[in-house]
């Protein structure tokens, strides 16, 4: 279906309420932290015509993160933010709702992001009957997709402890960490100012024949274009955390749209 035919069915359906206008395929809720522009901004990008996302946020302060405390404090910020900021973003009525960040989602490992992810599942049923994607668990069904991968590197805009909290998550759910590295961003909201080139740097340092994989944690972090240039450069898959929410919300709800540009998760799979 094409934009137009979709929108004349709109149009031709006088009466008929229930459809919203340019989500005549899937209205999304997209969940984020105030301080994140990322997110919005990839899913944009990748965004198959008929999909319409509405950003929501679960408001924290503009926290500035100079040390390990502070960031476990950013943390913790998001989390207490989430369920009122979930509840509100229901109001819209969506189809499905995206949370559009990922470190509250590794912390302390599989046991607890499988519990926190039915926690704000439920809510999510319970109040607008609808499911969620959740990072770390839309991280174990992308990689799914890879059955030979064992070994992963990984690049974040985090502090360390941040980064030991990725380790422990894919560790729990069977992965080898080989590296990792993180930018170690002095602010929630200047992670969306690091440059590609350093960026660049962090992959290149992480990078090995030894990974099977690299895969870039933090959602506010620029990355899902930069992705797919890297995946053809260094023969070897490299995932987005945006991209692998924004294709866990596609497949889930039965959009199988192959987008190209972003790598090989939105384009073969």
């Amino acid at each position: 279906m094409t934009a137009v035919q979709g929108l004349e069915g709109k149009m031709m359906n006088k009466y008929g309420y229930g459809t919203d206008y340019y989500g005549y395929r899937k209205k999304f809720v997209v969940l984020v932290p105030s301080t994140n522009t990322a997110v919005e901004s990839e899913y944009h990008l990748m965004k198959p015509t008929g999909v319409a996302l509405a950003t929501r946020a679960c408001v924290i302060p503009s926290i500035k993160v100079t040390n390990e405390e502070e960031f476990v404090g950013l943390v913790k910020a998001i989390g207490d933010a989430t369920e009122q900021g979930l509840k509100d973003a229901l109001s819209c009525e969506p189809d499905h709702v995206i949370f559009g960040y990922s470190a509250e989602t590794f912390w302390d490992g599989k046991e607890r992001s499988d519990r926190e992810f039915k926690r704000y599942n439920d809510i999510a049923q319970a109040v607008g009957g609808c499911n969620i994607t959740f990072g770390a668990q839309a991280i174990q069904d992308a990689l799914a997709c890879y059955p030979g991968v064992k070994k992963i590197a990984v690049i974040s805009p985090y502090m360390p402890v941040g980064d030991n909290m990725v380790i422990k998550f894919l560790e729990d759910i069977g992965y080898e960490v080989t590296a990792i590295k993180g930018h170690c961003s002095p602010g929630a909201v200047e992670i969306a100012h690091e440059p590609f080139g350093k960026t660049r740097e962090l992959v290149q340092a992480v990078n090995s024949a030894d990974c099977d994989l690299i895969l870039q944690a933090g959602t506010n972090l620029h990355f899902a274009e930069l992705a797919g240039s890297l995946e053809a450069e260094l023969g070897k898959p490299v995932l987005a955390i945006n991209t692998i929410t924004f294709w866990h919300a596609l497949r889930t709800n039965g959009i199988p749209d192959r987008i190209k540009g972003f790598g090989s998760l939105l384009s073969e799979h």
